[in-house]
């Protein structure tokens, strides 16, 4: 690629000993141009590993003609306090910044691609992106049960979050996962939100839009990330992402989604028809809610283990669904009352 703008790929660590080594040597590999990409990894304090083997790639790296591996101290620890941190260390003649995190990886042409294609979109439409999104497919590691049901649970249409999304066409989003961003996009908002510990990418995600700095999504670019393996983590991440995205609404109301409301409203249909005592078909009003939403996750089971070709999904992804709906449903009532805390469901 002739005259490459600058890249940029910035990875927040903390404790990430048994991935960041497959995370760094994907980048490290690229296709693209070596003197227009650096890497910076901005480390949280850990304490398994992940700063020794970091360094020791950062020398690799450079004996071997690789991108510039940069380790930053960040002694605030969070997401977002990295992000922030790393603009202060990018090159100058850095344009895009690339979003990633310790436990996902690439192919070796993914920031090629991206940029190519961030660059005709922009071309197409007449005007700059605020950045470009990815597709994230599912891990290639070996996973057990339980894995194989979390990576299906969070791709289907009830999973509840657009960023694991299964999509085929390119175009707009308010929900860019692991997004090249234009740096000038990040530094015209002002950066990251600090107080957000997560759901820090939605947040500043409104503010790009709202700045006139349109969002897209591009299927021709993909990610793999290691994703929670154990129901307790699966109850973690349910309640802590309901937790922070009440936090966002209470700011943002107008990114507000009924959908995410629909087990609340729900139960309250429950109660309302089991305290009116009608009755349908011989069957009590109460009962319909909970049996089409039973039906529904049945369907959807099954089409996951259609897809999968693999029997547990029938039961194994309804289970998950279950839990995540009645975990982020608490997470959004707590959220309107207490203060956030750092997350330890990947400890």
């Amino acid at each position: 690629m002739e005259s490459a703008p600058g890249v940029t790929t910035i990875i927040p660590t903390w404790q990430e000993v048994e991935h960041i080594e497959r995370c760094l040597r994907s980048f490290m590999s690229q296709t693209y141009p070596v003197s227009s990409h650096q890497i910076l990894v901005i480390d949280g304090g850990s304490t398994d590993g992940t700063v020794e083997i970091v360094n020791r790639l950062a020398k690799e790296s450079f004996e071997t003609g690789g991108p510039v591996i940069t380790l930053i101290d960040n002694p605030d620890r969070f997401v977002p306090h990295a992000r922030n941190l790393a603009l202060e260390y990018l090159n100058q003649d850095t344009q895009f910044i690339l979003e990633m995190i310790g436990h996902a990886w690439v192919t070796e042409d993914h920031i090629e691609v991206r940029v190519q294609r961030m660059l005709a979109i922009e071309s197409e439409i007449g005007c700059k992106l605020g950045g470009l999104g990815s597709i994230v497919i599912e891990s290639d590691l070996p996973l057990q049960r339980v894995g194989k049901w979390v990576e299906a649970a969070l791709s289907c249409p009830l999973g509840g979050s657009g960023q694991f999304a299964r999509f085929k066409i390119e175009g707009p989003t308010k929900i860019p996962p692991f997004t090249l961003y234009r740096r000038e996009a990040i530094e015209s908002v002002g950066g990251w939100n600090e107080g957000y510990l997560t759901t820090q990418d939605s947040e500043i995600n409104m503010r790009l839009i709202e700045g006139g700095w349109p969002l897209w999504r591009t299927p021709h670019t993909s990610v793999r990330m290691a994703k929670r393996t154990t129901v307790a983590k699966w109850w973690k991440m349910g309640h802590r992402y309901g937790f922070w995205r009440m936090k966002h609404l209470l700011d943002a109301k107008s990114r507000i989604r009924i959908g995410e409301f629909l087990p609340w409203i729900g139960l309250a249909l429950v109660f309302g028809l089991a305290l009116d005592g009608q009755s349908t078909l011989n069957l009590p009003n109460y009962l319909w809610p909970i049996f089409a939403y039973t039906l529904t996750l049945i369907v959807v089971g099954a089409s996951e283990a259609k897809r999968a070709n693999t029997f547990s999904m029938l039961y194994g992804v309804p289970f998950l669904l279950i839990l995540l709906h009645i975990s982020f449903s608490i997470g959004l009532l707590t959220g309107l009352f207490r203060s956030g805390k750092a997350a330890n469901d990947r400890v």
